[in-house]
């Protein structure tokens, strides 16, 4: 599994289409709950925090999300996961949206243990993390 990490449209799914270009995209499936996915599938899980976000909205503990996360990493080893920088900026002044951002970085750091590399994406060139 790899973490991929940067800015809004630094071309974080471009690049992983070109190493991946075989891999199904998931994305707004995801924050539905209506996907299925089958066991070693090779996928790219575009826009992670926008799932922290929808779950945290529908009163799910940051475990639960956790949990959600690493039974997909666990059934598919060749997994992307692409996640947005939203924690660089002006704190926000609702609580919600600080939450958001601090349970996103949180979930973030666990994955990142996790992963066989972590890479940030800026300007559509990775650099290397981990």
């Amino acid at each position: 599994m790899e973490l991929w990490i940067g800015g809004r449209a630094q071309g974080k799914l471009s690049l992983a289409l070109q190493r991946r270009p075989n891999a199904r995209v998931i994305d707004e499936e995801m924050l539905k709950g209506e996907l299925s996915l089958q066991p070693r599938e090779s996928l790219i899980w575009n826009h992670l925090h926008f799932f922290v976000k929808e779950w945290l909205a529908r009163g799910k503990e940051p475990e639960e999300i956790w949990q959600k996360v690493l039974d997909v990493i666990n059934d598919h080893p060749e997994l992307i996961i692409i996640c947005d920088e939203i924690g660089n900026g002006i704190v926000p002044m609702e609580r919600e949206e600080r939450r958001y951002r601090e349970e996103t970085g949180r979930l973030l750091c666990k994955i990142a243990k996790q992963a066989e590399c972590v890479e940030r994406i800026y300007c559509g060139i990775p650099v290397k993390i981990k």
